[in-house]
């Protein structure tokens, strides 16, 4: 390229990528304009330059005056608009050319005079003798006009304005009535969008297709074509399913010539320069065809165009503008005609991906994608400007993707599509990915029937969870969320393990699957297919359309049906919803899919759920609907008002808490508060504590203040006076002291405490903390048994209380005292799978720190035994000490002592 060497790229998203990897191609330096709203694009990171534009997100890439000043600032030769935004805008044209720079399409004439005004259009195709829909000679003025040529045309008739484009400014009539509701609509909408009011009136070919032809002139009377695509299938007049050549064609041979020898005629006849698309209407019945408009732009559609015919228009689009630069006034009539093709090799579809949601009308659905996967076969190729973690914003368009695929047949091409949507992976907001993948299988589309109506018969039935009202608070959860990630990444996961690993054995899911966690009060949900499901946990009001459902017993619903969860309706707090599958298209993010709404990762969109949320589920559910297991109730956890916690005294009990706080903590009622969440239940003591120390030494001026370390999960932390309980999105780590933490066997509880609620820690010894944990598991297991075999016979209750020995021991279960060349060193317990150990005494040093490194680093290193390496969950390093986080049931402590005094 002699004349262009730099290039902006006045645009945004897919089709700024799809230009730049052409100019790469080309070695021409790229530009790319982007708003805050995009700063996270691909557009943005793979160009040369990018360039921020200064105004509103929503208007930014229309701002033509901002973005020819980037330009020029910039170094820029030329601008290239691509589709939408300014690539109409015959002002923009003009104004990119007086600045200096070359303009990468057809002339400001084309766009405004001979083709972006409809009617003109009509006349100009007319003239070049392309058959045009029978319709008015130009505007219509009056409403009593209109009603008028409409009788004349014969209904039904379109409305259309005359500045319109894209499928917007239409209005199908069907009668006199029709026509003056349209008139005022398409009037106002003319205003509006186009800031043209003009309206002029055709014949609607009911039953039609939608067939356009790819043309490219070289602005001195030369054009050739590209062959036809057929984009009948649209949904409100914009474009979902695209394919080359067209299907309706292939069957009427005779057609391909007419229809690509008249576009060709228009395009020579304005002296047309670069690519352009004229578009027909054909008449399914009588194959005849009439003239729609001319798209003065590159297409969305023109990937497929490039896959039949192995050409590139964004090169042509530039070489054009790089003759037109260089005062040759475009390609060379002979260079141009050289390029005409015969035939197209192949069958190429597209399949227009959206952030949308069909189960409420197609509306966009703004959001993050936690997920990104393209599925990639021979002949596909993806066009599109997201990666897992980029959010669809509401300002534009809410385009993904444009998957295409290229095959020798087009069976071949369908089955290939089919497989490339079904095997892509888009986890976050609603997509219509599904609905694409529908319509490749729809008979009416194998056979090629594909006219402009398809989509108002083709029944499209997802199989997903309609959330029409979300409840208090409710969260995807599974178990055991992320114990192993740390860093500031909460542990995660079920409150109540046990509810949801029952509510998952009731429908016939694998432990830990992923379930709707609900706090206090449920949603109503709609299914949108069969399912199998099943509520566990805190009693709560369960209905199925209207009808009261019991609890703790497997339900099949059908497609159609609602259940509705009300309010609790005794102790306890969260209720456990499985569905059988789970939800398949959550995407799982560290290992789980479990919500950590306080940092905005997992589960549906990171955060608790809303209506309009769509949630995927198994299309092919358990076929039994005659099995019906239920828990017996008597066999069904407890939800007291009153709770004794089992608990461990540590990590922080003797030195900072004097005798009297210690039996206060296990001889009094503790009340929870009403701030007790996933985070932290904050509980209420009879008195402030007195402290067995006068202040945090370099931790803070405060008793409770201690130099940073990591927090056990389900440890009672101080935070100043206050105690506040850690479950399962507590931080990692802190400086507050910890004085007692819950044992695992006992964590479920915490998860249906609630706020009033009152209760006592109950202290015991390891060796109690590992049998009662035993007594969960057993539990669980008879319980599965029971649903597996119908039978709960011998199964005992899971029993809630225990009276504990007195040797439940102390926080420090091991310490050696500081030598001349090694510091003081603590073991400290926190409950029955935590292990602190502590360097010094509370003063930061960094001996202490590179010590803690050290540990941590042999700890996790290759030559660890191998019953460490099973049984190490995390480790938590801070400036002083190291929290080893293991499974207590799979390792000894003894034996991890011992390991680590080596």
């Amino acid at each position: 390229m002699e004349q262009i060497k730099t290039l902006l790229i006045a645009n945004r998203g897919e089709i700024a990528r799809r230009i730049i990897k052409t100019a790469k191609q080309l070695g021409i330096k790229t530009i790319s304009i982007y708003t805050t709203a995009d700063a996270a694009s691909l557009h943005v990171s793979q160009a040369d330059v990018a360039i921020q534009l200064s105004g509103p997100n929503s208007t930014a890439y229309t701002d033509g005056a901002a973005i020819i000043e980037a330009a020029k600032e910039n170094g820029a030769d030329a601008i290239i608009p691509g589709y939408g935004f300014l690539s109409e805008n015959a002002d923009f044209a003009r104004s990119v050319q007086k600045a200096g720079l070359a303009w990468c399409g057809p002339s400001a004439e084309a766009i405004e005079t001979e083709f972006g005004v409809k009617h003109v259009a009509r006349e100009l195709a007319e003239q070049a003798g392309v058959p045009i829909v029978p319709g008015t000679k130009g505007l219509v003025e009056t409403e009593d006009e209109a009603i008028k040529e409409s009788e004349r045309i014969g209904y039904p008739v379109m409305l259309k304005a005359t500045g319109g484009g894209g499928g917007m400014g239409l209005v199908v009539c069907h009668g006199p009535q029709d026509v003056k509701r349209g008139f005022k609509t398409v009037r106002s909408r003319g205003e509006t969008l186009f800031k043209n009011a003009g309206l002029f009136i055709e014949r609607y070919v009911a039953e039609g297709h939608h067939i356009e032809v790819q043309v490219f002139g070289n602005g001195l009377g030369e054009a050739i074509h590209y062959g036809e695509r057929e984009c009948s299938i649209q949904r409100r007049n914009q474009k979902v399913i695209e394919e080359c050549p067209s299907p309706f064609v292939e069957k009427h041979p005779s057609m391909r010539k007419k229809l690509c020898e008249t576009a060709v005629s228009l395009a020579k006849l304005v002296n047309y320069g670069s690519a352009g698309t004229v578009e027909y209407i054909v008449d399914d019945k009588t194959a005849e065809f009439y003239f729609l408009e001319m798209n003065t732009r590159l297409q969305v559609e023109h990937g497929i165009t490039e896959l039949c015919y192995d050409i590139d228009l964004v090169e042509l689009m530039l070489k054009q503008a790089n003759a037109e630069r260089a005062g040759s006034g475009g390609l060379s009539s002979q260079d141009l005609k050289s390029m005409q093709p015969a035939r197209p090799i192949g069958t190429a579809i597209e399949a227009r991906v959206y952030a949308e949601n069909p189960v409420r009308d197609y509306a966009p659905t703004p959001g993050l994608l936690q997920r990104v996967e393209w599925q990639q076969l021979e002949g596909s190729r993806v066009d599109t400007w997201v990666f897992t973690g980029s959010t669809i914003t509401p300002n534009y368009d809410p385009l993904i993707a444009k998957v295409m695929n290229h095959a020798k047949t087009r069976p071949a091409a369908i089955k290939g599509l089919e497989m490339l949507l079904t095997r892509s992976v888009l986890s976050g907001p609603p997509s219509n990915l599904d609905f694409l993948a529908a319509i490749m299988r729809d008979a009416n589309f194998q056979s090629g029937r594909t006219l402009t109506g398809f989509l108002e018969g083709f029944r499209y039935k997802p199989c997903a969870i309609d959330v029409i009202s979300s409840g208090a608070y409710t969260l995807v959860q599974d178990l055991p969320g992320r114990p192993h990630v740390g860093k500031g990444i909460p542990h995660s996961g079920a409150m109540d393990p046990v509810a949801l690993s029952i509510a998952n054995m009731l429908v016939g899911n694998e432990n830990g699957k992923e379930g709707l966690e609900i706090t206090l009060s449920g949603p109503e949900l709609r299914f949108l297919g069969p399912a199998t499901v099943a509520l566990t946990g805190a009693p709560m009001e369960f209905y199925l359309d209207g009808d009261p459902v019991p609890m703790w017993t497997r339900k099949h619903i059908k497609s159609g049906q609602r259940i509705k969860i009300g309010k609790t309706t005794g102790g306890g707090c969260r209720s456990y919803l499985a569905i059988y599958g789970g939800f398949p298209t959550v995407a799982d993010y560290f290992g789980s899919k479990g919500t950590s709404p306080l940092v905005g990762i997992g589960g549906y969109q990171g955060r608790s759920l809303a209506p309009g949320d769509l949630l995927p589920i198994e299309r092919d559910p358990p076929r039994d609907h005659k099995s019906h297991p239920s828990v017996p109730e008597r066999l069904r956890p407890r939800y007291p008002e009153h709770w004794e916690i089992m608990a461990m005294p540590g990590p922080h009990q003797e030195g900072y808490l004097t005798q009297d706080d210690v039996d206060m903590l296990y001889r009094s009622d503790l009340k929870v508060s009403h701030n007790a969440s996933r985070s932290g239940i904050r509980l209420i003591p009879p008195r402030a504590p007195h402290w067995a120390r006068k202040d945090g030494g370099e931790g803070g001026s405060h008793p409770s203040n201690l130099v940073e370390y990591g927090y056990p999960l389900g440890t009672l932390n101080w935070t100043g006076d206050d105690p506040c309980i850690f479950p399962v999105d507590c931080p990692n780590f802190g400086g507050f002291v910890s004085s007692t933490t819950t044992i695992r066997a006992d964590w479920w509880k915490l998860g249906q405490m609630k706020a009033g609620n009152s209760m006592r820690y109950i202290r015991v010894s390891l060796e109690e903390a590992l049998m009662l944990r035993r007594r969960v598991d057993e539990y669980l297991r008879q319980i599965r048994n029971g649903i597996q075999n119908g039978d709960f016979q011998d199964t005992k209750p899971l029993e809630t209380s225990y009276s504990p020995s007195n040797n439940f021991g102390e926080a420090i279960i091991w310490e050696r005292a500081a030598e001349t060349d090694r510091p003081h060193v603590r073991y400290r317990q926190g409950g029955d799978d935590f292990l602190l150990v502590e360097y010094g005494n509370e003063e930061f040093d960094i001996n202490h720190r590179c010590r803690v490194t050290a540990l941590e680093k042999a700890i996790h290193d290759g030559d660890a035994p191998t019953w460490l390496k099973s049984a190490l969950v995390n480790t938590v390093g801070c400036c002083t000490s190291l929290l080893l986080f293991y499974d207590g049931s799979k390792m000894q402590r003894s034996q991890l002592v011992t390991h680590l005094q080596s």
